[in-house]
């Protein structure tokens, strides 16, 4: 009779083992498919990354670019402002330095829209 209670008691056991083996088995393979997509993701936010950079550089050498031209129409400006006799050429002048502003202004917000329609779609 204690043979086959310890029997009974080891087959017990071992299946309670073997079920437990199994959800171990069945937890670690969600958690590698769970890993395999998070590997995904992160690859897909590297590339994104990467991305934004190269548009973010593009984006402040375009800057650089207008900065260099709005300085040299400034420049300009000074020029025309210093051999400037008369109040219609100062008027002019001022008119000028309106259209300087007002391009640098487009510039500004054209580069920030051109930006946000390549990165943010």
């Amino acid at each position: 009779m204690p043979k086959i209670i310890f029997l009974t008691l080891v087959v017990v056991s071992a299946y309670f083992y073997g079920f437990h083996q199994g959800q171990n088995k069945e937890e670690l393979k969600n958690a590698r498919t769970q890993i395999s997509a998070l590997e995904r993701t992160i690859e897909e936010f590297k590339v994104k990354q990467t991305s934004d950079a190269v548009a973010l550089s593009e984006l402040r050498l375009a800057e650089s670019a207008s900065r260099d031209e709005l300085d040299r129409m400034r420049s300009q400006l000074a020029d025309i402002e210093r051999m400037s006799k008369t109040n219609t050429d100062r008027e002019r002048n001022r008119c000028l330095r309106l259209a300087v502003r007002y391009k640098e202004v487009v510039d500004r917000a054209d580069r920030a829209i051109k930006f946000c329609a390549e990165n943010h779609k």
